[in-house]
């Protein structure tokens, strides 16, 4: 039923305005928040969103905190072109991933909707309130999309995703920006419920994640992965920093050290 209802509202979008069909397209949420989907109709947030509900639970958290370790084990024996690649490639896909949320972030920050948080927030206690949470996932949403656009048009590249020279200069800006950023945009809707319940940190650290709501994984694992790859992407930059600077220390010409470094991304 749900199939044929959709595809019978598809059949009239021809004949209506753009924002007549972005309307219907983004309207429901409240429905597949009690039902899982909408009785008269299925709509864009309501299937992205069963598709994300299926996802959350088994989302592996723990990975990504040993992702940048692995990284510099990598780089240690001397293998920073396959951790340039990595970065480069990882980052493209995983962030362009996010656009599964991309039309519930629109129905969270245009049109006032619950957008992914109708299934994002499966082990979120049922007495707190998760506005906060929820336009802060539309803007993590947002500038995960960006940062894929920015690292796929690198990885398409081929001289650009792996470039012959100066590769330790190249990881360590791209993974400054992958981790900083993702780093921040996942971490600001914990960060959100944080500040608004102080007094509930050690339970929410204790409690089964907000996401996965997994007993194996405790929301402190979900709270401290993003830290982990803000340290990270910081340390990133330093070591660039320090790059630029010997280069140009060697040149004896800041002015030269444009041409002392290759490209940074």
């Amino acid at each position: 039923r749900g199939v044929l209802a959709a595809s019978a509202s598809t059949t009239g979008l021809c004949t209506r305005t753009p924002r007549s069909i972005v309307v219907s397209m983004l309207n429901d949420t409240a429905a597949f928040n009690s039902t899982g989907v909408a009785e008269d109709q299925v709509t864009l947030v309501g299937l992205f969103n069963q598709l994300l509900a299926l996802l959350f639970p088994i989302w592996p958290w723990e990975p990504f905190i040993v992702m940048p370790f692995a990284l510099e084990i990598l780089r240690a024996k001397r293998k920073t072109g396959l951790s340039v690649g990595f970065v480069t490639i990882f980052a493209a896909v995983f962030c362009l991933a996010h656009g599964v949320g991309f039309v519930q972030a629109i129905d969270t920050v245009f049109y006032g909707g619950s957008g992914i948080c109708a299934c994002a927030l499966p082990g979120a206690p049922d007495d707190i309130d998760t506005k906060a949470m929820c336009n802060m996932m539309a803007i993590h949403i947002f500038l995960m999309l960006l940062m894929g656009v920015f690292f796929a048009r690198i990885a398409l590249s081929p001289s650009r995703r792996v470039p012959v020279g100066g590769l330790e200069a190249v990881y360590c800006s791209r993974a400054a920006l992958f981790f900083v950023v993702g780093g921040v945009s996942q971490g600001i809707p914990y960060w959100a419920v944080t500040f608004q319940y102080p007094e509930r940190f050690e339970e929410f650290m204790r409690a089964d994640g907000f996401y996965s709501a997994r007993g194996i994984t405790p929301g402190a694992v979900e709270f401290v992965s993003p830290l982990v790859w803000i340290v990270y992407g910081l340390y990133s930059y330093g070591e660039l920093m320090s790059l630029v600077d010997s280069a140009g220390n060697t040149a004896n010409d800041k002015a030269s050290v444009g041409g002392a470094l290759p490209p940074m991304v």
